[in-house]
């Protein structure tokens, strides 16, 4: 079975509109890993990461909060 994805908040670095960053809740049926994947795209790099959800919730942001509006259906906080 292939992976499970949600993307929960999506953010632009500018300066070109095809600049972004986006979040995505990962659960892999196969590991049973549930991760957060940071993806992001500007004109010179890209890249990807992937940080447990423990890892992800320390870390202050507004995709953190995006990410708990999801889980407990409240509405983001701006950070």
């Amino acid at each position: 079975m292939a992976p499970l994805e949600r993307e929960f908040h999506r953010s632009f670095r500018g300066p070109l509109p095809t600049d972004e960053d986006a979040w995505r809740l990962v659960f892999d049926p196969t590991t049973t890993r549930l991760v957060v994947r940071h993806e992001w795209r500007t004109t010179r790099h890209s890249g990807v990461e992937e940080l447990s959800v423990e890892e992800f919730l320390a870390q202050e942001s507004g995709a953190r909060e995006s990410l708990i509006a999801l889980l407990f259906d409240q509405v983001a906080i701006n950070a």
